[in-house]
Protein backbone atom coordinates (compact mmCIF):
# COMPACT_ATOMS: atom_id res chain seq x y z
CA UNK A 1 0.00 0.00 0.00
CA UNK A 2 1.49 3.44 -1.15
CA UNK A 3 0.91 6.50 1.43
CA UNK A 4 0.80 9.82 -0.43
CA UNK A 5 1.24 12.85 1.79
CA UNK A 6 -1.06 15.42 2.50
CA UNK A 7 -0.43 17.51 -0.75
CA UNK A 8 -0.80 15.27 -3.16
CA UNK A 9 -3.90 13.95 -1.61
CA UNK A 10 -4.95 17.82 -1.72
CA UNK A 11 -4.24 17.98 -5.21
CA UNK A 12 -5.93 14.67 -6.14
CA UNK A 13 -9.37 15.71 -4.21
CA UNK A 14 -9.40 19.08 -5.48
CA UNK A 15 -8.54 17.50 -9.32
CA UNK A 16 -11.66 15.30 -8.58
CA UNK A 17 -13.58 18.33 -7.41
CA UNK A 18 -12.77 20.28 -10.61
CA UNK A 19 -10.27 22.88 -9.07
CA UNK A 20 -7.72 22.11 -10.76
CA UNK A 21 -6.83 25.73 -12.58
CA UNK A 22 -3.71 27.53 -11.49
CA UNK A 23 -4.87 30.67 -9.89
CA UNK A 24 -3.90 32.50 -13.24
CA UNK A 25 -7.08 30.73 -14.86
CA UNK A 26 -9.37 30.86 -12.28
CA UNK A 27 -10.20 34.59 -13.09
CA UNK A 28 -11.36 33.78 -16.50
CA UNK A 29 -13.62 30.89 -15.45
CA UNK A 30 -15.82 32.68 -13.90
CA UNK A 31 -19.31 34.27 -15.25
CA UNK A 32 -18.35 37.69 -14.75
CA UNK A 33 -16.93 40.11 -17.56
CA UNK A 34 -13.11 39.86 -17.88
CA UNK A 35 -11.05 43.14 -18.13
CA UNK A 36 -9.67 43.98 -21.20
CA UNK A 37 -7.52 46.54 -21.81
CA UNK A 38 -9.45 48.63 -19.17
CA UNK A 39 -12.93 47.84 -20.48
CA UNK A 40 -15.20 44.88 -18.85
CA UNK A 41 -16.31 42.51 -21.85
CA UNK A 42 -18.00 38.94 -22.31
CA UNK A 43 -16.31 36.33 -22.45
CA UNK A 44 -16.13 34.86 -26.18
CA UNK A 45 -18.46 32.25 -25.63
CA UNK A 46 -21.15 34.32 -23.95
CA UNK A 47 -20.64 36.39 -27.24
CA UNK A 48 -21.15 33.67 -29.52
CA UNK A 49 -24.50 32.35 -27.85
CA UNK A 50 -25.57 35.95 -28.05
CA UNK A 51 -24.85 36.95 -31.70
CA UNK A 52 -28.11 35.00 -32.60
CA UNK A 53 -30.23 37.61 -30.58
CA UNK A 54 -28.69 40.63 -31.88
CA UNK A 55 -30.73 41.09 -35.07
CA UNK A 56 -34.30 40.10 -33.31
CA UNK A 57 -33.56 42.86 -30.68
CA UNK A 58 -32.51 46.00 -32.89
CA UNK A 59 -35.78 44.58 -34.81
CA UNK A 60 -38.12 45.04 -31.58
CA UNK A 61 -36.08 48.00 -30.70
CA UNK A 62 -36.83 49.90 -34.00
CA UNK A 63 -40.31 48.43 -33.99
CA UNK A 64 -40.77 49.95 -30.48
CA UNK A 65 -39.59 53.29 -30.93
CA UNK A 66 -41.21 53.62 -34.06
CA UNK A 67 -44.62 52.78 -31.99
CA UNK A 68 -43.58 55.31 -29.36
CA UNK A 69 -42.53 58.21 -31.93
CA UNK A 70 -45.35 57.20 -33.93
CA UNK A 71 -48.31 58.08 -30.92
CA UNK A 72 -46.23 60.88 -29.90
CA UNK A 73 -46.35 62.52 -33.29
CA UNK A 74 -50.11 61.85 -33.87
CA UNK A 75 -50.94 63.27 -30.33
CA UNK A 76 -49.06 66.16 -31.67
CA UNK A 77 -50.78 66.60 -35.07
CA UNK A 78 -54.12 65.71 -33.32
CA UNK A 79 -54.41 68.12 -30.79
CA UNK A 80 -52.90 70.83 -33.24
CA UNK A 81 -55.76 70.32 -35.24
CA UNK A 82 -58.17 71.37 -31.92
CA UNK A 83 -60.02 74.16 -32.32
CA UNK A 84 -61.66 75.31 -29.39
CA UNK A 85 -64.27 78.13 -30.35
CA UNK A 86 -66.67 76.25 -29.23
CA UNK A 87 -65.95 76.88 -25.34
CA UNK A 88 -66.92 80.20 -24.31
CA UNK A 89 -64.22 82.50 -23.02
CA UNK A 90 -65.04 83.86 -19.62
CA UNK A 91 -65.91 87.99 -19.10
CA UNK A 92 -62.76 90.15 -18.31
CA UNK A 93 -63.17 90.84 -14.81
CA UNK A 94 -63.42 94.24 -13.63
CA UNK A 95 -61.49 95.88 -11.01
CA UNK A 96 -63.99 95.09 -8.34
CA UNK A 97 -64.05 91.00 -8.96
CA UNK A 98 -60.16 91.69 -9.18
CA UNK A 99 -60.01 92.60 -5.62
CA UNK A 100 -62.99 90.32 -4.53
CA UNK A 101 -60.82 87.42 -6.35
CA UNK A 102 -57.44 88.92 -4.50
CA UNK A 103 -58.83 89.68 -1.36
CA UNK A 104 -57.17 87.05 1.32
CA UNK A 105 -59.90 84.30 1.80
CA UNK A 106 -60.38 83.38 5.85
CA UNK A 107 -59.18 80.69 7.43
CA UNK A 108 -61.40 78.22 9.29
CA UNK A 109 -60.04 77.00 12.21
CA UNK A 110 -61.33 73.52 14.08
CA UNK A 111 -62.39 75.81 16.71
CA UNK A 112 -64.88 77.50 14.18
CA UNK A 113 -66.72 74.34 13.52
CA UNK A 114 -68.26 73.86 16.99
Amino acid sequence: MVSATFSQTFRLASRACGNSLRASQRQYSSNKAVPAHGEYRFRTSIERGRQQYTKRNMVTAAGLCATVMGVYFYSLYAVKQEDYTDIPMPAVLTEEEKAEFNKPKERKTIASYK
